[in-house]
């Protein structure tokens, strides 16, 4: 792995103000995952939505680090729920129509 596509831990948490303790949580939890490479704790790039949306869950709504499992197993629910809602909703445009231009004999 490139170290260009990691971003050390200790330069997240200086930027967006929290403790590393908070990153170690996360990781505890299954959350995020870190790499360690020249005894430097990193991120990936592609990780860091993720890992900045539960910065902000923890920090604006007050949401306790522990608990973000929680959250995000719910967060994470409803977007499969609202996929498979615009997929039926997909298949009901699609009999409609296909019922629009084969009309049913009387």
């Amino acid at each position: 792995m490139e170290n260009e596509n990691l971003i050390p831990i200790a330069e997240f948490c200086r930027y967006h103000r929290v403790d590393v303790a908070f990153i170690h949580l996360l990781e505890q939890s299954g959350l995020i995952g870190t790499t360690i490479l020249q005894q430097t704790v990193y991120v990936r790039i592609e990780d860091l939505s993720q890992l900045e949306k539960f910065v902000r869950l923890h920090q604006d709504l007050e949401i306790p680090a522990d608990n973000l499992d929680i959250v995000s197993h719910l967060l994470n629910r409803m977007e499969d729920l609202q996929r498979e809602i615009k997929q039926l909703q997909n298949r009901i445009t699609f009999y409609e129509k296909l019922s629009n231009n084969h009309p049913q004999p009387e």
